[in-house]
């Protein structure tokens, strides 16, 4: 069976044309926002016309004033490689008060506000309206505060502070001086401080002129009568009564919130969006965004921001002496955000997110069954990164612990006092030792650089080494490096006489000490740059550098990077920390023969409402020819850690040929990080797959996730498809 990914360009399915349709439905859904919020406008015209509402006297018609308004443009929104939706748009509507389109007089201004209330208690909706933060009690004089409202150090408390400074009062003045200041400042009180309006008018405005006074309501803050309300029949008709009524100041704000298909999954891929940072604002503004703007503000909601965001457009609206709107005219049309389809497929991303979580869980549970500590018992944490091996292509990329972008803000606090760190994004910006798995990457640059041994002769697949246990070469002590297998029990074993195939296979550390010390650290490190380790991935998200450490970094460290340390370099130990994405890059390099291309997220870039696009071409970042012979050894040296392992158990009845290497990774007084990484099928590799557990004991552990991203990539076991069933 092929790639279930290897034709999805070729094939028109039920996705693409579920796509489509919800192509069409957003269109339909925008074009409806926009052209309402011209009929509202319009109708208001019209109405003045018919009904001679703008018989102003002859002298004033000339006393007109123009005043823009934004047209909110609609976010692009957000796609896995097939066109599945996982990030997309909810729309909903708030009633507010324009500061710049209401009448020009207090008066004018609090019969707007009542008449306001009045529809929307007829119409029974103050469910929408938003939670006062007033703490003014009781009826108009004979106000009192809710003191639970304004409790010592409470937000309320601050909130009242700043009012009482705003109309001139001291701390200590009561509710009721409070009323009545409001009330005389905005001409609710004759000048014998007399009420204009009823009681309960009265204590109506001044709560809600105490809330404007809390946003500091001004040209650049709107006050919201109501809030979250849909476009139904109820919500047409609150429109429709209030542009009949004609009240000077209303206006509607369309607004969006992003709707997350899969809660909980791709949470650190796909990111957030909010407000603007204060240290960001002259960024955006000096790009032309209104220091109100929402922008992505992290993951990919902020690395492809200059695709998603949408262009506000822009109306002209005139209005008389009076308030009325007698001409509006769109001066600038918005423009919807273009919309981005990543790497990633969904379904492989929940099977890497389910599979790391369980393989966590295996570890803890396999500690348990150990009497010794430091067996797993601390497990954790971890990542999984999978990448077509092809072009880097980014098909899944986990972190665990995760969250859930839905109850992100809800969630803060204890997320932020998690001490996993479960908003880190380990997979992109944690930093491991390779272990074991190093070895694939020294052994082609052995037989790459065909390095001289001690001998004389070249080495090569067939270079017999006598692996005695332990490496003597510089030193004979208690710190002398040692083979696994030597320390192993105490049995003080060796591997014998090997080949490059079978060190790879047994993970042999003498082996790769001498192979180590015949190509020297520059040569170490001229591979690993080819191999991407310690180098930019290309990815379009925040990663980390990682460690490649030369004579500078240890000389830093007040050590050198010459004799043993190189060797331990060598066998992926030592000063040397990469990312999981960084070691499933150079693990992909590798059995793609040496092209390092860029791992990229992002697939295609569309135009809102189109079904085609710009798609993103691989970058090739370094070129390393590896022989083919060479690169068949490595290969069956990886394939032999699978085919009739004790060890690595998971792959026993997978169908297809693979090749993986283990690695563990020995931490100071925790268990051993554990590493693997695979590649399938072996002859011409699609997928390679890199799987890291803090504190995993073991590297054959870490192949238990690996195995299900398989699976999953190729349609076994539970992904298995069968002819009847839809693809």
């Amino acid at each position: 069976m092929g790639s279930v990914f290897k034709k999805q360009n070729e094939i028109v399915s039920d996705t693409e044309t579920g796509g489509r349709k919800a192509f069409i439905y957003r269109y339909i859904i925008i074009s409806v926002i926009f052209v309402l919020v011209c009929i509202l406008y319009i109708v208001n015209i019209g109405r003045i016309q018919i009904n001679g509402t703008t018989a102003v006297n002859k002298e004033s018609t000339e006393n007109y004033t123009t005043r823009k308004a934004a047209i909110q443009a609609v976010r692009g929104e957000i796609f896995d490689r097939n066109g599945v939706p996982l990030v997309t748009n909810e729309y909903s509507y708030s009633l507010v008060f324009d500061y710049n389109a209401m009448a020009n007089t207090h008066m004018g201004q609090n019969r707007a506000i009542l008449a306001v209330l009045s529809v929307i208690d007829e119409m029974k909706l103050n469910d929408l309206a938003p939670e006062s933060t007033c703490p003014l009690c009781g009826i108009y004089p004979y106000m009192v505060f809710d003191t639970e409202k304004i409790a010592e150090g409470s937000t309320g408390a601050s909130r009242l502070a700043r009012v009482l400074k705003f109309f001139e009062l001291n701390e200590g003045s009561t509710a009721e001086q409070l009323a009545r200041k409001i009330a005389e400042r905005y001409s609710m009180t004759d000048k014998e401080g007399n009420p204009r309006f009823t009681p309960d008018e009265m204590t109506e405005l001044v709560r809600v002129r105490y809330e404007m006074a809390v946003i500091q309501f001004s040209s650049v803050q709107q006050y919201t009568f109501l809030d979250g309300f849909s476009l139904d029949a109820t919500g047409i008709e609150l429109l429709t009564r209030i542009k009949e009524q004609n009240i000077h100041g209303t206006d509607i704000n369309v607004s969006y919130s992003r709707v997350y298909h899969y809660p909980g999954y791709a949470s650190h891929i796909l990111g957030r969006i909010g407000k603007i940072y204060a240290e960001n604002v002259e960024y955006y503004t000096a790009q032309g965004y209104p220091v109100t703007a929402v922008v992505g503000n992290s993951g990919c909601e902020l690395a492809f921001e200059q695709y998603l965001r949408g262009m506000n457009g822009e109306m002209l609206i005139t209005e008389d002496e009076n308030g009325n709107i007698v001409s509006s005219e769109i001066t600038k049309e918005p423009e919807a955000g273009l919309d981005i389809f990543l790497t990633i497929d969904i379904e492989l991303q929940i099977a890497a997110e389910e599979a790391l979580k369980e393989n966590i869980g295996y570890v803890v549970k396999q500690s348990a069954k150990n009497p010794a500590s430091l067996d797993g018992e601390d497990c954790e944490c971890g990542a999984i990164v999978a990448q077509s091996v092809e072009n880097g292509e980014v098909l899944a990329v986990a972190s665990y612990p995760t969250f859930n972008l839905v109850t992100f803000g809800a969630d803060y606090n204890e997320l932020a006092a998690d001490k996993r760190f479960p908003m880190y994004n380990r997979a992109l910006e944690g930093t491991y030792a390779p272990g074991s798995t190093f070895k694939v990457g020294m052994a082609v640059a052995a037989l790459t650089e065909k390095i001289r041994m001690d001998d004389g002769s070249t080495f090569n697949s067939n270079t017999i080494i006598d692996t005695k246990g332990k490496y003597t070469y510089f030193s004979d002590n208690a710190q002398t490096p040692k083979c696994w297998i030597y320390t192993a029990s105490n049995r003080y074993r060796t591997h014998g006489k090997i080949n490059v195939v079978t060190a790879i296979q047994v993970s042999c550390n003498y082996f790769f000490y001498e192979v180590g010390r015949m190509l020297g650290i520059d040569n170490i490190n001229k591979y690993c740059t080819l191999y991407g380790l310690g180098q930019s991935t290309g990815i379009e998200l925040a990663e980390s550098k990682g460690i490649l450490a030369d004579e500078g970094y240890a000389s830093a460290r007040g050590e050198s990077m010459g004799g043993e340390n190189t060797i331990r370099t060598a066998i992926g130990q030592g000063f040397n920390a990469f990312t999981p994405l960084q070691i499933n890059v150079y693990i992909s390099t590798i059995a793609n023969g040496g092209t390092r291309y860029a791992a990229h997220l992002l697939h295609e870039v569309r135009d809102f409402g189109s079904t085609e696009g710009k798609i993103t071409e691989p970058e090739v970042l370094a070129k390393l020819d590896i022989a083919p012979k060479d690169l068949a050894t490595v290969k069956e040296g990886m394939s032999k850690v699978i085919e009739g392992s004790t060890t690595v158990t998971s792959f026993v009845d997978f169908p297809l040929s693979i090749g993986g290497k283990t690695g563990t990774a020995e931490k100071d007084r925790q268990s051993n990080n554990a590493v693997f990484v695979a590649i399938a099928p072996l002859e011409d590799p699609e997928i390679a797959v890199t799987c890291v557990l803090e504190r995993g004991a073991k590297g054959a552990y870490a192949s238990r996730s690996v195995r299900t991203v398989m699976d999953c990539y190729f349609g076994y076991g539970n992904w298995a498809k069968t002819e009847e069933a839809p693809q």
